[in-house]
């Protein structure tokens, strides 16, 4: 069914969807365990929310993660299941199907991925805030080595560049505050007895 831009956009500007535990979590599991589906952008899709309100959800609700991370098991065992019917199929079948299967593992799971990396980081964060939210992540299974390894070496380089602006910002304050010492330095105590 093709997409009523229109009328979608009328839905979210009058009542945005707002997350319902009761009504996602089922959801997702159901989306994520459904061999035809199995993404979470299907999820997204079905609700009307944007990737980063997913990634919000998933944040902000433990009972959504614990169900997302969950339905990810499934959908990434109906790829497994794909792969050993493409496996003890019919020869005609298996060229055009284990492409098939593979595209499907590399765009869900990331088997053999050499592209785009999402990141669930919080915009106005600090580097170091950032760090441990990219290590969340990481647990969570959603980088490569290799990604986590390069994402880790760049958090590091902001991360000091952050240390060395907050060094200079507190150097400035007590250059301020010693440059108020001075300038009261000559002026005589009014209270003394």
């Amino acid at each position: 069914m093709p997409l009523d831009g229109k009328q979608l956009y009328k839905r979210l500007k009058k009542s945005p969807t707002m997350y319902n535990e009761a009504l996602h979590c089922p959801m997702i599991l159901e989306v994520m365990a459904n061999s035809e589906m199995g993404t979470y952008s299907a999820f997204c899709k079905k609700v009307s929310i944007s990737e980063s309100q997913f990634y919000n959800w998933r944040r902000d609700y433990n009972m959504f993660a614990l169900c997302y991370s969950i339905g990810q098991m499934y959908s990434r065992e109906n790829w497994e299941e794909m792969g050993r019917e493409v496996r003890f199929g019919s020869e005609e079948l298996n060229d055009r199907s284990f492409e098939y299967w593979r595209m499907i593992g590399w765009s869900r799971f990331g088997v053999g991925k050499n592209s785009r990396i999402r990141l669930n980081l919080k915009k106005g964060n600090n580097p170091a805030q950032h760090y441990t939210e990219l290590l969340q992540q990481a647990s969570e299974g959603d980088f490569t080595a290799g990604e986590i390894k390069q994402l880790m070496e760049a958090i590091n380089v902001g991360l000091n560049a952050h240390q060395v602006f907050e060094l200079q910002n507190q150097i400035d304050e007590l250059k301020k505050d010693l440059e108020k010492i001075e300038a009261n330095k000559d002026v005589k105590n009014m209270h003394t007895d």
